[in-house]
């Protein structure tokens, strides 16, 4: 599949903010949050820092998080509901959708050591939930990148970084199960960064 190049170009959505429990509300900004230092974008790079290997490591962030827990990993469901954007320049990066199109959105907090690590944002067209791609209505507490990575046609579009404050850095990418898109965004937060990156 061919991603469109239009799809790529760099570019701040804007969405609703949303408050997630448990988590400080400058963490709750949503996945396209205009309080980036930085705009979202596609590094030309790969630099040494340990946060960005975090950020542009292209694997399973899930088995990553494991791995560093030692098997003391947990998923918390902060919120799952549909929604309705309207903002046609973010839209346009999920391809042709019908009028109207609603979105399933879910919130979750991956955390490790008793810790939380990093806050995820899934955002899914309803009309790419007829196949496949419809389990993830059903994850549950399950890692979405656990389903993901199981996915033998998965595709994954360049991963865009932002910064979101002096703690805070986030990234997002578009998926596709079975040319299907879905967007999953991840903040990563000081907890985490503190710590020494595994191996990827």
């Amino acid at each position: 599949m061919t991603i469109d190049k239009q799809a790529q170009k760099t570019s701040l959505d804007s969405t609703t903010c949303v408050a997630t429990p448990s988590l400080p509300a400058w963490v709750a900004a949503d996945l396209s949050s205009r309080q980036c230092f930085l705009a979202w974008h596609v590094p030309t790079a790969v630099p040494s820092d340990p946060i960005l290997s975090w950020l542009l490591d292209s694997g399973s962030l899930t088995a990553r998080l494991k791995s560093l827990s030692g098997d003391d990993f947990a998923v918390s469901v902060s919120s799952e509901s549909w929604e309705v954007l309207t903002d046609d320049e973010f839209l346009a990066r999920f391809g042709d959708l019908p009028v109207e199109q609603k979105f399933w959105s879910r919130k979750v907090i991956l955390s490790g050591r008793g810790e939380d690590w990093v806050f995820a944002h899934t955002l899914v067209p309803e009309s790419a939930l007829g196949g496949e791609l419809g389990e993830v209505l059903q994850l549950g507490r399950r890692p979405l990148g656990e389903w993901l990575f199981e996915q033998r046609d998965l595709q994954r579009s360049p991963i865009e970084i932002c910064r979101l404050n002096e703690e805070v850095w986030a990234r997002r990418s578009w998926f596709f199960v079975d040319d299907k898109p879905l967007l999953v965004a991840e903040f990563f937060l000081p907890a985490l960064l503190a710590l020494p990156a595994p191996l990827a």
